[in-house]
């Protein structure tokens, strides 16, 4: 597996366009902002899991930021504890990282994070050669790239560095809180009737 640069990733993420990314990104889970429950839907190891195949996926360099700027792995907890989204995406999510560690105590005796650097990037291989694989990592950089985009009002793209790093200029207006997904769907739990705009 070629090492990706600086250049060959932003001319990657450039070329795949800002809307493109975004047009895959349901409205609901666009427009997501923390929830409290992290641990209660992704057990530490599994977090920890996670968190090694991101930073393999999308390291950070001196000119790009990585998972931890972006708060990849805090994006992906929302995305599990989101009553909206298919359950069954969810866990395939967390399945994921039980059939990597599988895969790794079958070639190496022992689990994922016990590996080196170039064991884990074999296993990564590994699994790529599989459809379960391929498809896992592909819905893992969604949801990096999705964390890449967002408003860092939502607690990702912190201090916009994914923006900085591809010169992306927000549209405006902002997301507000009192407007963000959270909120709307607060309300319509609450059964509140928006007759007017001024509402919102």
């Amino acid at each position: 597996m070629k090492p990706v640069t600086y250049n060959t990733r932003r001319k990657f993420l450039k070329g795949l366009g800002a809307t493109a990314i975004l047009w895959q990104i349901p409205f609901w889970q666009s427009c997501q902002q923390p929830a409290p429950v992290i641990n209660g839907i992704l057990p530490e190891t599994k977090q920890k899991i996670l968190h090694t195949v991101l930073n393999h996926l999308f390291p950070p360099t001196e000119q790009s930021p990585g998972i931890e700027q972006l708060n990849t792995i805090h994006h992906i907890n929302v995305y599990l504890s989101d009553p909206l989204i298919d359950p069954d995406e969810q866990k395939y999510i967390i399945n994921g990282t039980g059939w990597l560690d599988e895969t790794s105590h079958e070639i190496f005796k022992t689990g994922f994070l016990s590996l080196n650097h170039s064991q884990q990037v074999k296993i990564l291989k590994n699994i790529l050669k599989t459809s379960w694989g391929e498809s896992w990592l592909s819905r893992l950089l969604t949801l990096t790239f999705e964390s890449l985009l967002l408003d860092p009002l939502y607690q990702v793209n912190i201090n916009e560095a994914g923006w900085q790093w591809l010169h992306h200029i927000p549209g405006k207006p902002r997301p507000q809180k009192n407007i963000s997904y959270p909120e709307i769907l607060n309300r319509k739990k609450e059964l509140t009737v928006i007759t007017d705009l001024n509402q919102l």
